[in-house]
């Protein structure tokens, strides 16, 4: 009781200039975790990259282990998931959830291949984090599965086209494959052919080009 009462005392207590907010010690931390995996999350590394002492940590977590779990509850959350909200969006064609899907993996403007791909590496060492992976990617071949029942494929079509689909592109990261996004553009078509089973249409190609 009493470690919970200093816990209500200290969020009542005035920040004072702590010169920063707790938004841009995660957005430092998550960017560690990109650039060199969980082990390089430290309090003393994150101060050093916004140029403050390591107590302003102390204002916004208790403890480093906070933030990794804060980063991993953020990332697992399926309102931050760029890759669900493209397939769950509003359609007019039963091709719009690809569409939104396929664009979001080649622009990487909302979707980080990177943070996945520290994600995963992190899953290799610590059961938590696995558990997070797993779940977001059975979440994410679910969602696929539902769009290409969008396409009238059978259930068990449907699930193994989205398992394809969603492998291919785990692989494409695994394997570090390195395309500026005018490679990936010119490649598109031919993959939404493959992956899909349908041709991507030019109004739709050329709506990309321009944008």
């Amino acid at each position: 009781m009493k470690k919970n009462n200093a816990s209500i005392d200290k969020a009542k207590k005035p920040r004072g200039n702590t010169k920063t907010s707790r938004s841009q010690w995660l957005v430092e931390a998550r960017k560690l975790l990109i650039q060199g995996g969980v082990d390089q999350v430290k309090i003393d590394r994150v101060a050093k990259n916004l140029n403050v002492s390591r107590g302003g940590y102390y204002w916004f977590f208790s403890n480093r282990q906070e933030i990794l779990d804060t980063l991993l509850d953020e990332w697992k959350n399926i309102e931050n998931d760029p890759l669900i909200k493209a397939l769950n969006g509003k359609n007019t064609t039963q091709l719009d959830p690809f569409f939104r899907f396929f664009t979001r993996l080649l622009r990487e403007r909302t979707y980080s291949p990177k943070l996945d791909s520290a994600m995963r590496d992190w899953a290799r060492q610590y059961p938590a984090a696995a558990a997070a992976v797993k779940l977001v990617d059975n979440r994410r071949i679910l969602a696929l599965k539902q769009a290409f029942l969008g396409l009238d494929y059978a259930p068990d079509e449907a699930f193994i086209r989205a398992r394809i689909l969603y492998y291919h592109q785990i692989g494409y990261y695994a394997m570090n494959v390195t395309e500026n996004e005018n490679q990936r553009k010119e490649f598109l078509p031919t993959y939404f052919k493959q992956l899909t089973g349908f041709d991507l249409p030019q109004k739709v190609l050329d709506a990309l080009y321009t944008n």
